[in-house]
């Protein structure tokens, strides 16, 4: 059976739930895109699924989904940081269960204006070692804003990534993984 991701967003206004069109569309997934069912759904099984969340949870809740995993961490990674960052951009409350998270830490996680319930903030309870994903054959690390390459050395505000002896930043996770897969069809390209 594979790994399902569920997820919740609270106090978030209808107007906002047009952001996971956006983020389905951003990238290429491994697994099924993200999409979220919410008073504004207008197919049954979005509409059944959304009702059986309100009689499970009775707060502020807005919006919910699940995804099927295709055994890609970077795609939970991505839908993690991204229900953090709606949740610290709209200041409201968003909620992921995850029970086969290889971290036992990680199944459960609610965020409420981007900071988790103890304050801290996602990054700090993330595994400090890189991410490995394996694209046509090439493996590319992606390492958290925490990883120090050296023990000495200082974690970078940005995350880094690592393919075919080319290392270089950027800002997040997902401009990370799209440049270097960028990288990776270029070189393709030249035969390398």
């Amino acid at each position: 059976m594979r790994r399902v991701l569920h997820y919740r967003l609270l106090g978030l206004s209808e107007q906002r739930l047009e952001q996971f069109e956006a983020l389905a569309a951003a990238r290429t997934w491994r697994c099924d895109p993200p999409w979220v069912a919410s008073p504004r759904s207008r197919g049954l099984f979005e509409m059944e699924y959304f009702r059986h969340l309100r009689e499970d949870d009775r707060s502020d809740l807005s919006a919910g989904g699940f995804v099927k995993m295709a055994g890609d961490e970077t795609d939970a990674l991505i839908i993690t940081i991204f229900m953090r960052d709606l949740s610290a951009e709209y200041g409201m409350r968003t909620a992921i269960k995850d029970e086969d998270h290889p971290l036992a830490k990680l199944r459960r996680l609610e965020f409420e204006s981007g900071r988790l319930p103890s304050g801290q903030a996602l990054e700090d309870v993330l595994a400090k070692r890189p991410v490995i994903k394996k694209v046509q054959g090439e493996r590319i690390f992606f390492y958290p804003p925490t990883f120090r390459l050296h023990s000495q050395g200082p974690p970078s505000p940005e995350w880094a990534y690592a393919l075919c002896g080319i290392r270089a930043y950027a800002p997040t996770l997902m401009e990370a993984e799209q440049e270097a897969l960028k990288i990776l069809r270029g070189l393709g390209h030249l035969g390398a």
